[in-house]
């Protein structure tokens, strides 16, 4: 993960710091009120890798450090194209003899989608593509019987892979296991507290019920809106946030940016993601990606990025994927890749052969 922004650490700024006689620290890419962010070296494999430090008071005590490694067990497990990895978690005492619980990832040159939204329109169609990314990923989360419970921007990191955009989710399971640093209790007319980033929290969460896999979903809608307008569908206070989720309709994304180009179909999708009651959203992660694919075909017929759900048999892309193992045996490594690529557009199942050959050198 990687950031140009320049940033301050909220928590002690280790710049410098070697952690558990391992991982140097390098530079600070990113902070936030749960952790800070550092690009650092892996003295041992001699590879660049990103480092969460989380801040101390999130784990003081003996409970909050077990749902920390219970949470990373469950991360480390979802091996996904599009969720960041787990590479390895650790602690240490620091001067002061509180424990510092860090999270290792590699590290990825790309950028936040927050970025991307800030840079100017995104196009409907990229619009829509970087969401089914995001529900390809979440689909792997839920798969693992795991939520995210915080989509959002600036938990999606944007990358180039082969000159076209390839999304990750970042943060898996950590707005559980440290909620107070996401925390906002409303007043006592909504009881409880909800968990969440309150521009992209649902309605149940925002009455203080608990996190479902539809409750993922809706913040996927909000990210889309916000992908199509460059504005989330509501603003205001955290409280006028809460309320306008609970109670208010969304607006028309169409109405909000006529420039857009935004397909009718497109508009439908978002506001049944929007939902105020789970029941009446998307089943699941697949089904509202099917739904945003199928736009995509009605718009242009041969988009590759639907063809796997297309073609969903399992021997659909064995031909590209004993293809793609020929070449790399015989050290052809850019008709490896380019087979390997075909094959997991065809049939997810070899998503895993394509991620290997990506990691290939250039020939020559």
């Amino acid at each position: 993960m990687t950031s140009n922004t320049p940033t301050i650490a909220r928590g002690p700024d280790l710049r410098g710091r070697l952690l558990a006689s391992r991982w140097r620290l390098d530079a600070l890419i990113a902070a936030g009120g749960m952790a800070d962010v550092y690009e650092a070296l892996d003295l041992r494999l001699r590879r660049r890798v990103a480092i969460k430090v989380i801040h101390p008071e999130h784990a003081r005590s003996a409970e909050q450090r077990r749902r920390i490694l219970q949470e990373a067990v469950l991360a480390a497990a979802i091996d996904h194209p599009h969720v960041v990895p787990l590479f390895d978690l650790g602690e240490e005492l620091d001067a002061g003899g509180e424990t510092r619980i860090f999270l290792v990832m590699p590290w990825v040159r790309g950028m936040g989608l927050r970025q991307v939204i800030l840079e100017g329109s995104v196009r409907w169609r990229r619009a829509v593509g970087l969401t089914i990314q995001a529900l390809d990923g979440l689909e792997a989360v839920h798969e693992r019987d795991a939520l995210h419970r915080d989509i959002k921007p600036e938990n999606c990191l944007v990358t180039a892979r082969r000159g076209h955009d390839h999304l990750m989710l970042l943060d898996l399971g950590l707005a559980k296991i440290v909620g107070d640093a996401l925390l906002t209790c409303p007043p006592a007319s909504i009881p409880g507290c909800v968990v969440g980033t309150p521009t992209y929290i649902s309605p149940e969460q925002a009455r203080g019920e608990p996190t479902t896999r539809a409750s993922d979903l809706y913040s996927v809608g909000v990210l889309l809106f916000e992908l199509l307008t460059r504005r989330p569908p509501f603003g205001g206070t955290p409280y006028q946030l809460l309320t306008a989720h609970v109670g208010v309709a969304p607006p028309s994304p169409r109405a909000l940016a006529p420039a857009a180009g935004i397909p009718e179909g497109v508009e439908a999708i978002v506001l049944r993601a929007l939902a105020k009651e789970p029941a009446n959203r998307f089943a699941d992660a697949r089904s509202f990606a099917d739904a945003l694919c199928a736009e995509l075909v009605a718009d242009d017929p041969g988009d590759p990025l639907v063809a796997r759900r297309l073609c969903p048999a399992a021997h659909v892309g064995a031909d590209e994927a004993q293809a793609s193992l020929a070449a790399w045996t015989c050290f052809e490594y850019q008709r490896a890749d380019a087979m390997a690529i075909r094959s997991a557009q065809l049939n997810r199942a070899w998503s895993p052969l394509a991620l290997l050959m990506s990691l290939l050198p250039d020939e020559g």
